[in-house]
């Protein structure tokens, strides 16, 4: 039996009203649970980037500190302390770019010892004009350097190039020259020179006869030598490069904080050239391990304006609050806190994710 094309028309109505509503919330149902599953994953993703990104640079920022600080005082084969000859010009020997007389220092921001809380009063702080915010009170050479809330570490050594330099001969120990067996010392470079017993410091005023012949006169250079004279008992002793080191928190190129370091540089008007070495450093504390019983280990760690003798320093607890980028957490409630040596730091509230790395570092020249 043939149908009739009109009853046909009259059975394809399409989709009902209620029909088309409940494919409609069935669609949404599924595009939300693919739109939860992707923001899901791209705050993972965020969160790991941030983890990665935190953890590389406090691996990297305790790594450069622990190196130099593990050398601090380490003179030749000497070490540092007052025996040491500083025979560079007066009063550039007492400043802290040229004073070589402890391993170790430091300088310890007010109001940031253990039991303090200090806050972070802005992401990317600007540094301190002046020097009164820390104790002892921050050397000149580092003003407009180093943004509040941190401590500085300081730590001097001597560094050898991969061919060690020894004194062969000294013509006289007025003669203001002597020759070495392997080329490496530059012009205005500053030099320590040490036998194991004695140890004398000068800088270098020319170099010739193809790096072999060094000149150590008075009256030239920055900040120059005061004496030229150096002992004949001298002759195979090492030369090596004497530096010191000022690890502080500053601000970045990006107006962000970071790790920062000050080494000696005596073509630089204040002594220091410094550079950035980890971005995302907001702050530092640092105690340092007192032996006041002779036995060679920390007796106790206490902050540097409370370091009587810097030579019973026998290690140094050191401690970093990185943070990431911003976008790597939901914005918190409240600004959240962290412990960094005992001291309370409250960072800024913002969505960036943030960790605390601490180390102990024992100074080798100070070690049994």
């Amino acid at each position: 039996m043939r149908r009739n094309p009109l009853q046909l028309r009259l059975r394809q109505t399409g989709l009902s009203l209620i029909e088309l509503m409940i494919a409609m919330v069935v669609g949404l149902i599924l595009i939300a649970g693919v739109l939860s599953i992707f923001i899901s994953s791209r705050q993972s993703y965020g969160i790991n980037g941030a983890v990665a990104q935190i953890q590389e640079n406090g691996r990297f920022a305790l790594d450069f500190i622990r190196k130099d600080t593990r050398m601090a005082g380490y003179m030749g084969c000497a070490k540092s302390s007052p025996q040491v000859a500083n025979e560079l010009n007066s009063p550039a020997n007492t400043t802290l770019p040229y004073n070589f007389t402890n391993g170790i220092t430091g300088f310890e921001y007010t109001g940031t010892a253990p039991t303090n809380t200090y806050t972070i009063a802005s992401e990317n702080p600007s540094p301190v004009t002046g020097t009164g915010n820390w104790s002892p009170a921050l050397d000149s050479t580092l003003q407009n350097l180093v943004i509040p809330g941190s401590d500085v570490l300081v730590v001097r050594n001597s560094q050898g190039g991969a061919n060690p330099i020894y004194i062969t001969n000294i013509p006289s120990p007025t003669a203001a020259v002597f020759t070495v067996s392997t080329p490496g010392l530059q012009p205005g470079q500053i030099m320590v020179i040490s036998d194991c017993v004695n140890t004398q410091i000068m800088q270098v005023t020319t170099v010739g006869g193809g790096g072999m012949v060094i000149t150590h006169n008075t009256g030239a250079g920055t900040p120059g030598d005061a004496s030229k004279d150096v002992a004949t008992n001298f002759e195979g002793a090492q030369v090596s490069t004497p530096v010191t080191v000022v690890y502080y928190i500053g601000q970045g190129a990006d107006g962000s904080p970071g790790l920062f370091e000050a080494t000696t540089d005596t073509t630089k008007v204040n002594g220091f050239n410094s550079q950035e070495l980890v971005p995302g450093v907001e702050n530092m504390q640092v105690l340092y391990g007192v032996d006041t019983t002779g036995s060679m280990v920390p007796s106790q760690y206490v902050t540097a304006d409370n370091v009587v003798d810097w030579s019973t320093v026998v290690s140094a607890r050191v401690a970093l609050l990185m943070r990431s980028s911003l976008g790597a957490v939901p914005l918190p409630a409240t600004a959240p806190q962290y412990t960094l040596e005992d001291t309370t730091i409250k960072a800024p509230l913002d969505t960036r994710l943030r960790q605390v790395f601490t180390a102990t570092i024992g100074i080798r020249n100070s070690l049994p």
